[in-house]
Formats: structure tokens, C-alpha cells, sequence
């Protein structure tokens, strides 16, 4: 069975990562277009609609990019709720057999994670940092993501944007050795020209594969004033407290032309690794 998850599962990422890392955005998400780079529309000869073909053709290129993005990451949402459905049903069943003189669940007792992830993404760099306290069912999850990527429009120096979300969460399903939970709250992102937020909601799913590895899933996305889908994949090793992990993250930012009316779009994606701590 684990190795029919994990097959999926790596079938999954390795789908979002290649759809992710092929759509490259024309600007920077919540940065205005320079002028030397901006597209204007000057008066042309009559047939001659070179131009607009090409606009035509990017504009269909961008938006089908992000079509793709946007599917990839729902369809990891979707994969985390298959995921949850087969563990949860083994899981009752080992519960009333095999784990039955086994030492009683933590439950009541609480939780306390917290950790930090280094990535590369979109030829830059970036740092995750994660609090999450959670008791049997209720729990609290606080991220913020820091990022460092090369300008977009080739100039020296970089483009700093950042992304942070607080969520309530809920465990749908809570076992000893699987929890998949429901979240919601406020994400907020700022970029060069842009600081904004909205509405927030998302899935995580752990689960123990044997021994101490964990499979981690986790997807998230913000429908307005702008567009965020975020979705990761990996595996965690315990070593007691102290908490080891690496995986990939697929990152889709949208800021829907609050910036200048013109829509600008990153799709980032790339490997981490990071440690934490679990109490």
C-alpha cells in the first residue's frame, strides 16, 4: 500500500513541478511594467496585424500557463483526499486489532510544531518558516514564506516578495498515525509595488509510513483580491524532538491587476529542506 501511495504521489508532484516550471510569467507579480517593457499599442498600417497576433498569442500562452497551474495544484488537492480516505479505513481496522494493548493516543494532550525550510524557486532563493499548535481536533497555523528572485526585467539586483497565512485548523480525520485537516483564515503578500490580502483556505495531511518517515502534504490557495495557490509534497524524519524534511513546492501568485490594471503572474516551483522541532 505504501508504495502504491508514494508512486502516486511522486506521479502527482513530478506533474505539478513540469507544468509549474514551464509557465514563466511576462512581469513580476505585484511590480508595475517598466516602460522599457511595457507593451503599448501604436497605430500600424492598415492589414498590418503583426502585433496584435503576437499579443493575441501571448495573452493565450499566459492564460493557458496558468490554466495548467491551476489544474496541477487542485488535482494534488483532490490526490491529498484520496490519500486520507485509504489510511483512515486501515487505520480503524489496526486500531481494533493489532494496536490494541498499544500505549493510549496523545489526543488530548496538544502539539507544538514549528520549524524552517530553505528552497530555491524561479532561480531564486527562499525561507519558510511554520508555527502550528493544534490539540485533538482544533489547532492554529501560522506561515511566512520569504522570497529573493532575479528581477524580471533583467536589471541588476532582485525582487523581494513575501507570503504569510494564519489558519484555524480542524482535523477531519484524527488518528494516531494519520491527521488530515481542513483550514481557513487570512494570507496576506507584499511585492515590490503591492502589499494586499484575502481570504484563505487549504488541506495538510500527515501520515506515518513506518518507522519514523512521515508523509507530508499540504495545498492552499486565496480566490481574491488576488490569486494564490501554494502546494507541497515531501517526506519528514523524527529523530525524537528534532524533526528532518525535504520535499518539492509548486508556488502560483496572480495579483489580478491591482498594481496597474494589468495582470501580472509568477509560477514558481522547486525543491526544499528544512528542519523543526515537535513537542
Amino acid at each position: 500500500m505504501t508504495v502504491f501511495l508514494l508512486r502516486n504521489l511522486l506521479c502527482a508532484v513530478t506533474t505539478m513541478g513540469l507544468l509549474l516550471s514551464a509557465s514563466e510569467a511576462e512581469a513580476r507579480f505585484g511590480k508595475r511594467s517598466s516602460s522599457n517593457g511595457e507593451k503599448t499599442h501604436e497605430a500600424s498600417a492598415v492589414g498590418d496585424d503583426d502585433d496584435d497576433d503576437d499579443d493575441h498569442h501571448d495573452s493565450g500562452s499566459s492564460g493557458s500557463d496558468a490554466a495548467s497551474t491551476v489544474n496541477s495544484i487542485a488535482n494534488l488537492l483532490f490526490f491529498i483526499a484520496d490519500v486520507a480516505s485509504t489510511p483512515s479505513r486501515d487505520a480503524a481496522v489496526s486500531s481494533a486489532t493489532a494496536e490494541v494493548q498499544a500505549a493510549p493516543s496523545q489526543g488530548t494532550g496538544g502539539t507544538l510544531r514549528l520549524g524552517v525550510d530553505g528552497s530555491a524557486m524561479g532561480g531564486g532563493a527562499g525561507a519558510n518558516l511554520f508555527l502550528a499548535i493544534e490539540g485533538q481536533r482544533m489547532g492554529l497555523d501560522g506561515r511566512l514564506t520569504l522570497l529573493s528572485l532575479p528581477t524580471d526585467d533583467g536589471t541588476q539586483g532582485s525582487d523581494e516578495l513575501s507570503v504569510g497565512s494564519v489558519h484555524l485548523t480542524y482535523a477531519l480525520v484524527a488518528h494516531d498515525r494519520l491527521r488530515l485537516r481542513l483550514e481557513g483564515g487570512v494570507s496576506i503578500a507584499t511585492a515590490p509595488d503591492l502589499t494586499t490580502g484575502g481570504p484563505s483556505f487549504g488541506l495538510s495531511f500527515d501520515a506515518c509510513l513506518g518507522g519514523p518517515f512521515d508523509l507530508e502534504l499540504r495545498a492552499q490557495a486565496t480566490p481574491l483580491p488576488y490569486q494564490q495557490f501554494d502546494a507541497q509534497a515531501g517526506l519528514a524524519i523524527h529523530l525524537n524532538a528534532l524533526v528532518l524534511r525535504g520535499g518539492w513546492r509548486g508556488l502560483f501568485l496572480d495579483d489580478s491587476g491591482l498594481v496597474d490594471g494589468v495582470s501580472h503572474q509568477d509560477a514558481l516551483s522547486g525543491p526544499y529542506v528544512g528542519l523543526g522541532l515537535t513537542f
